[in-house]
């Protein structure tokens, strides 16, 4: 009898465990791992003005809240982590190093994160952005084994804007995409009113020029934009001033705008935001809902790339 009992129980152990077993030797091993910022070594380093060294991976975390809203989809932010690694790399060249006054980012201290956030909400972010680098850790972006030039924005006009229509030639990996859900965003159109004095105050910063306020009035216009509205070059009186320029001298949202005389002032209707070239990170946000990860959401934006990890 006391054989017969034992013999039961080891028929239920294993007829209860064996499944168990299966599942876990079986199951696909996940290749995301959490990696210890503080020791890390990737081999690539940022110097700082004070004579330190930041390896490129924490760095990352720490720039990465400057470039995109932590609010966004993880796999969004997963994307912008490769985009900014690849960026970073490339500008880089054939060193493993560079100094940080030559890159055009900023890194938030802890401190600066958490107050702009509060406690709770900063956990769960610092968390998400530490995820977004460890878990693409040493992804970049290639086009035929090169580093691209990953241009990304924030909000499209609803179509991206395509390399060769923006720069005329190169930039094959940079073409027209579909980002539709960008124009439903609240923060797709903007818009700012200038009196013609402060126009020409600003002109007359960058150039010797007679030209009044009158003048200004009656020829005041864009001379050169692209299909969706990208502007490339704004003419006033005789100057012509580059949309981009123009955009930065009044702190427009983005480079798609257009002007239109109101109330004896003039007022700038910008839509979208950033220069509409690769990523969108709205669109890319968008995609991340629907149940996109960082790669299709990368090979979308930018065609015929491949994601590599750097050391390849």
């Amino acid at each position: 009898m006391r054989y017969k009992m034992t013999y039961i129980f080891l028929g239920l152990f294993l007829f209860f465990s064996i499944p168990y077993l299966i599942t876990v030797f079986m199951a696909p091993k996940d290749e995301k791992r959490e990696i210890n910022f503080e020791t890390y070594d990737s081999g690539y380093k940022i110097e700082t003005d004070d004579g330190k060294s930041i390896d490129l991976e924490s760095y990352l975390w720490m720039i990465l809240p400057e470039q995109i809203s932590l609010d966004y989809e993880e796999e969004a932010l997963k994307a912008q982590a490769v985009i900014l690694r690849t960026d970073i790399v490339r500008r880089m060249g054939d060193s493993k190093k560079i100094e940080e006054e030559k890159l055009p980012y900023k890194r938030i201290s802890d401190k600066k994160l958490k107050e702009a956030l509060g406690s709770k909400k900063y956990s769960l972010k610092d968390q998400a952005r530490k995820r977004a680098v460890s878990d693409t850790l040493g992804k970049v972006i290639v086009y035929k084994n090169t580093y691209i030039e990953p241009f990304f924005h924030g909000l499209s006009v609803g179509t991206t804007l395509s390399g060769k229509e923006w720069f005329g030639e190169g930039y094959p990996y940079l073409q027209a995409k579909d980002s539709l859900e960008d124009v439903e965003s609240r923060d797709y159109m903007s818009v700012t009113v200038l009196t013609y004095g402060e126009i020409l105050e600003k002109i007359k910063e960058s150039y010797k020029t007679d030209l009044t306020t009158d003048q200004l009035k009656s020829d005041l216009a864009i001379s050169q934009a692209t299909k969706n509205g990208y502007v490339k070059q704004v003419r006033a009186g005789n100057l012509k001033i580059s949309g981009t320029v123009w955009a930065q001298w009044f702190s427009l949202a983005s480079n798609n705008f257009y002007l239109e005389p109101y109330d004896g002032k003039m007022r700038i209707i910008c839509l979208g935001q950033g220069n509409g070239l690769g990523m969108s990170q709205y669109g890319a946000h968008k995609m991340a809902e629907e149940g996109k990860d960082d790669q299709q959401i990368l090979k979308y934006y930018y065609t015929g790339v491949k994601i590599r990890d750097i050391n390849e």
